[in-house]
């Protein structure tokens, strides 16, 4: 449970985390000191550990993990600046350079919805996690206010639309080092941010998809949040802001 001045901390740095990359860095880095905790309270370790943190964009995450006793290898295809104090990895999630079975808890936030075949990022996932191992997985589902990140809340408008409004408003307009990597006026959904892009993906998508590997849904909640709709059919799809799953591995995968 988060107390009133953790969601007040959250909120000051979600409002701010495009403001540089230290601003992001820093509001990961929070997300990742509530990842700690939520896995602590569910009895899973994380001191000492083989923790792989998937898509770890700019490090907060793995800095977390890191900070809390785990050997952490970050991974993700773009570099730009990560703390030091643990192993990176420049690679493509859909084919990571790692054997099968290396890491006793994988950590994949906000990624899974930047890819066009999320069974893939599932099936790379799970390989390299050793059998009875966790994976945490998170995403903001397409179809709430939320779900279209930078197009948000046009998304709900339709492609089309929501690009046509992001062209006039300008996307990225007051944040310079954004502008440095991503495009300002992206043609589509899928070319947001250069050659990766966002893909409409939905809770029940990922249940689907999840029923085809040996794993064990331990939980699906609404991530940082006392109250949970991610059970609610149809409806969760527009009032669950980030769903997480926390997966036991049950077999092997080839």
């Amino acid at each position: 449970m988060l107390h009133i001045q953790d969601y007040v901390t959250l909120y000051r740095l979600a409002r701010r985390r495009l403001d540089s990359p230290e601003a992001y860095e820093a509001f990961q880095h929070f997300q990742g000191e509530l990842l700690v905790k939520f896995l602590q309270s569910r009895g899973i370790v994380v001191e000492a550990q083989r923790i792989l943190d998937l898509g770890c964009g700019r490090g907060g995450y793995s800095r977390s993990l890191w900070e809390s006793g785990a050997w952490v290898v970050g991974v993700d295809r773009d570099l730009f600046s990560f703390p030091s104090g643990f192993d990176i990895a420049c690679a493509d999630g859909l084919a990571l350079p790692f054997g099968s079975e290396k890491f006793d808890l994988v950590v994949c936030a906000s990624l899974i919805e930047h890819v066009p075949v999320p069974m893939d990022l599932i099936h790379e996932m799970l390989r390299v996690l050793r059998v009875g191992g966790i994976a945490y997985l998170s995403f903001p589902p397409f179809y709430t206010p939320i779900g279209g990140h930078q197009f948000s809340p046009f998304h709900l408008l339709g492609e089309r639309m929501a690009l046509r409004i992001v062209h006039l408003r300008g996307l990225y307009r007051s944040h310079r080092w954004l502008q440095e990597h991503y495009p300002t006026f992206p043609p589509s959904f899928s070319k947001m941010f250069g050659d990766w892009g966002l893909y409409p993906l939905t809770i029940a998508q990922v249940e689907k998809l999840l029923r085809a590997f040996p794993v064990q849904v331990i939980e699906r909640s609404t991530r940082w949040l006392p109250v949970d709709f991610s059970g609610i059919p149809i409806l969760r799809e527009f009032l669950t802001w980030h769903v997480q799953f926390l997966l036991r591995k049950t077999g092997s995968i080839i």
